[in-house]
């Protein structure tokens, strides 16, 4: 068992999520289409799905993936309808509640990693995402000489602007 352990990597954790991420959601999309998914089968699913997709994807956001799942899991119950004949609202209603218990956890671990950093500073001004009016793929500013100097701390630099 050591030597097992000894082996497995974060990368390895993350190759097997995402097989096992993709057997479920191959599992729940057959039980929608032919409306065999129970109600308790559902939400067993939905929370396995959310956690291998965590651990499947862990460069990206756990509210962005939890949101698309909620998103595809609400499309397979719409499609799941158009299909039997009739909106199941409770199992809906039980696979969006297991995603809010699988990310109600996260967003405390979150908070309690922002207090402990600096419990002091209010809400409003934490982990504040910075867009910008051109978009992602907008190149960087040119630096200016006053930003090279705030970089690298020369007080003798000169702050004149370029042309003048």
């Amino acid at each position: 068992m050591d030597v097992l352990l000894a082996r497995i990597t974060p990368g390895h954790v993350a190759r097997i999520a995402r097989i096992g991420a993709l057997l479920i959601a191959f599992a729940l999309t057959a039980g929608y289409v032919t409306d065999r998914l129970t109600l308790e089968i559902a939400g067993v699913g939905a929370f396995f799905l959310s956690v291998l997709t965590l651990l499947a994807f862990p460069s990206q956001r756990s509210s962005e993936l939890l949101g698309a799942l909620a998103i595809w899991l609400t499309y397979a119950e719409f499609m799941g309808a158009i299909q039997s004949g009739h909106f199941d609202l409770w199992r809906w209603a039980v696979v969006l509640a297991t995603l809010s218990l699988v990310i109600v956890p996260i967003k405390v671990q979150h908070l309690r990693q922002l207090a402990r950093s600096n419990p002091y500073q209010p809400l409003r001004e934490l982990d504040r995402r910075q867009w910008s009016a051109s978009g992602p793929a907008a190149a960087p500013a040119p630096y200016v000489p006053a930003a090279l100097a705030a970089i690298s701390f020369d007080p003798d630099a000169d702050l004149s602007p370029a042309g003048a």
